[in-house]
């Protein structure tokens, strides 16, 4: 009876997450603002999102990881009452374990999305040869991932000037290598919990 209710449980969290993200979507298209539809889906997964929103952390720049970190424990829930619901063993060590793989997997898929924004601004001066345009795309990266990309650079620079693009390379190293060291921790942590006695 137990393992029937972990089922229907990851399946209703599933389906919320599914709808949190066409309310996500639609909030990219202003034209659908005031639609009923987009009206019943703000009223229905608002409440929910609207939790990590206010969080300082999930800010890096002018980007906002507020809805993915949202989505993000949506699915570690749904893998978790999934995992109870198909396991012989729920021991705490093992749910312990699923919980850090799954932290692990968070943290990752942050520093995987900034990976892959600086891999495409650098990818775009590589193209058009100019460290700054005035492509509004451009610039809206620029103004996001700016604070970021300084930041780290200058962990290795100190204040020597650098090119933005010598700042790009550094940043997208950095996050290479501190996401696979990343993964290596929690892998470890989460099969130290696993081997748990509990």
């Amino acid at each position: 009876m137990l393992r029937i209710l972990f089922s229907i449980l990851a399946s209703l969290i599933s389906i919320y997450a599914i709808i949190c993200v066409v309310r996500i979507v639609l909030t990219w298209i202003p034209s659908v603002t005031f639609h009923p539809a987009s009206k019943f889906l703000s009223s229905i997964c608002d409440p929910y999102l609207d939790i990590f929103h206010g969080i300082r952390w999930m800010r890096i720049g002018g980007l906002d990881f507020s809805p993915a970190i949202a989505l993000c424990f949506l699915g570690a829930a749904s893998t978790i009452f999934s995992h109870l619901a198909h396991s012989r063993t729920l021991g705490l060590g093992s749910i312990l374990a699923l919980i850090m793989q799954t932290a692990g997997s968070i943290v990752s898929s942050v520093i995987g999305f900034l990976i892959l924004l600086f891999i495409v601004r650098l990818i775009i001066i590589l193209v058009s040869g100019e460290s700054f345009s005035s492509n509004p795309l451009s610039y809206q990266f620029d103004q996001a991932l700016g604070p970021v990309v300084t930041g780290i650079s200058r962990t290795f620079t100190g204040d020597r000037k650098i090119s933005y693009k010598t700042g790009l390379i550094i940043a997208t190293v950095t996050l290479i290598v501190l996401n696979i060291i990343v993964q290596i921790v929690f892998s470890i942590l989460a099969g130290m919990l696993a081997s748990l006695p509990l």
